[in-house]
């Protein structure tokens, strides 16, 4: 019996899926609500006081070490780690878009709230979907579009609740006119790399995914080490650091390769159930750790948040379906 038919379940009479399933999609949730938290209870005296880069550079080099590690495997089963500049070169593209979009990410906490970034952020559903109908000419349901509308509407009616706001308070709502642009460049270059990612993997589908991830972590770390030796100017990268801002690299390294192995072996409803959950417990987190105080205009965008993916994926139950097939980012 092999690791995972114990933890799956699929030859143990114990169905142990029944126990391991339920504990990996709760701290996946967790951990997916957990990044704006961990970001803005790292601040020093309200300040973000260490580079964007250096979080992500240790992030990359955490979930290097941890996919070779699962690769291990496959090479020593002989296969080649590297199988030619132009099967690893496309990997670089998606690479940068996901230098550009999580480091962005973390100035965008200086922008909104934690509770805001999360639901804002669920538009890249929205810039994925078009992607694909411009790039794969896949065609949407009708219902899906509905979704996608019922998704726009929903992050155009935070954007503007949270300018109208005049405090900047971790304690409020909030979003500047600055943090909605940083918003549309987030979720338009996620659809993309997101799309473009996908289509590397199926177009050179005889490699194994563990050592493609590996592929994609290696330009990742080169990347994010060039932007943070380029922003810091010196070797000493960690010297802002908290136990909140490692609790972020901790969790996010362990959230890329969850969010693998939930793709893996499971389906897209479950990666559904992730992204939908994560709305309500970060604005209650927020809630929780900042006192916040939101109105009754916060709690129906939540709501159409949810629904809005819940009908987009309605069509797909049980199946695994391209739009949302991902590697670990």
């Amino acid at each position: 019996m092999t690791f995972w038919d114990w933890t799956i379940g699929r030859s143990s009479k114990y169905d142990s899926k029944v126990f391991i399933w339920p504990s990996i999609l709760v701290t996946e949730v967790l951990v997916y609500s957990s990044y704006g938290i961990f970001i803005n209870l790292s601040r020093t005296d309200g300040n973000l006081e260490y580079h964007s880069s250096s979080i992500w550079f240790s992030v990359e080099v955490l979930k290097l070490c941890l996919a070779l590690c699962l690769a291990w495997p496959e090479i020593l089963n002989q296969v080649p780690m590297f199988s030619g500049v132009k099967r690893v070169l496309p990997f670089s593209i998606p690479a940068l878009c996901y230098c550009v979009n999580n480091n962005l990410s973390v100035y965008m906490q200086d922008q909104m709230d934690p509770a805001t970034y999360q639901v804002l952020s669920n538009l890249k559903i929205a810039s994925t979907a078009i992607f694909y109908r411009l790039i794969i000419k896949r065609r949407l349901m009708t219902l899906q579009w509905v979704s996608l509308g019922v998704l726009m509407f929903a992050g155009g009616l935070n954007s503007y609740t949270g300018l109208k706001a005049k405090s900047r308070s971790l304690q409020d709502i909030h979003i500047s006119a600055l943090g909605v642009a940083m918003s549309a460049i987030y979720c338009s270059v996620s659809g993309f790399s997101g799309v473009y990612t996908e289509y590397i993997l199926k177009k050179d589908a005889v490699i194994p995914l563990a050592l493609q991830n590996c592929y994609m972590y290696i330009f990742g770390v080169i990347l994010n080490g060039l932007l943070m030796f380029y922003q810091s100017g010196d070797m000493n990268i960690y010297h802002s650091f908290t136990k909140y801002t490692w609790a972020a690299v901790i969790s996010q390294a362990f959230n890329g390769l969850a969010m693998s192995f939930i793709m893996k072996h499971s389906s897209n409803i479950t990666r559904l159930l992730v992204i939908s959950s994560a709305v309500p417990v970060t604005a209650t987190l927020t809630m929780i750790v900042f006192n916040m105080k939101a109105g009754l205009d916060f709690f129906v965008v939540v709501f159409l948040v949810v629904l809005a993916l819940c009908m987009y994926n309605s069509n797909s139950t049980g199946k695994k379906q391209s739009f949302d097939k991902e590697v670990t980012v």
